[in-house]
């Protein structure tokens, strides 16, 4: 049987506290450049209608090779993803997007996700092995797409969830991982019109 000592304890005991906050750490977010903007990480917030920012119309180039303008999806709440296949967390929420995408479709809801700091072939491996339906747009190497986010939530924050309103307002936002339930009830009263 093997006894351990004091030291032995304390040691053990500082490597799981050491372990659980790094494992917290990566949970709240992958991150991103560490000269952006990361007011709010690891928080979900709803904003009042008269408080909301307009969000920019994103264009560009979707990972199956068309193209892509928000500006098609007036009208519709829509639900941004932010997220890179090299994310342990977009990982496990990816599951939960998808589902929230099925049970809103006909709700008068688009999801669209941006992938970010990441390799094409990987990110269309990730699509597929997450059957993903909605289309995902792809960010450059120099974040040309995240770049006009500035001011409308971290660009440090991977992943993180934008709720943006029928009129093309940001009314919520989460800069950390999200689940079926948080996605749901925010859409929920995003369409009630509150």
């Amino acid at each position: 049987m093997l006894r351990r000592t004091d030291g032995t304890r304390r040691s053990v005991a500082v490597l799981s506290v050491m372990t659980a906050a790094a494992l917290a750490f990566g949970l709240t977010a992958c991150g991103g450049s560490g000269s952006k903007n990361k007011d709010g990480l690891g928080t979900a917030a709803a904003f009042s209608v008269n408080d909301r920012k307009q969000f920019p119309m994103l264009s560009g180039t979707t990972l199956d090779g068309s193209k892509l303008d928000l500006a098609s999806f007036k009208g519709k709440v829509i639900v941004v993803n932010i997220w890179g296949s090299w994310c342990d967390p977009c990982q496990a929420e990816a599951p939960y997007l998808e589902h929230a995408n099925e049970a809103y479709r006909d709700k008068g809801v688009q999801f669209v996700g941006i992938d970010t700091r990441d390799n094409n072939g990987q990110a269309q491996a990730f699509v597929k092995a997450k059957q993903i339906s909605y289309p995902n747009l792809v960010d450059d190497g120099n974040e040309t797409l995240l770049g006009q986010l500035a001011g409308i939530t971290s660009l440090a924050s991977v992943p993180s969830t934008l709720i943006i309103d029928k009129n093309g307002g940001l009314a919520w936002r989460a800069l950390r991982p999200v689940d079926f339930n948080d996605v749901s009830a925010a859409l929920d009263t995003v369409l009630s019109g509150k």
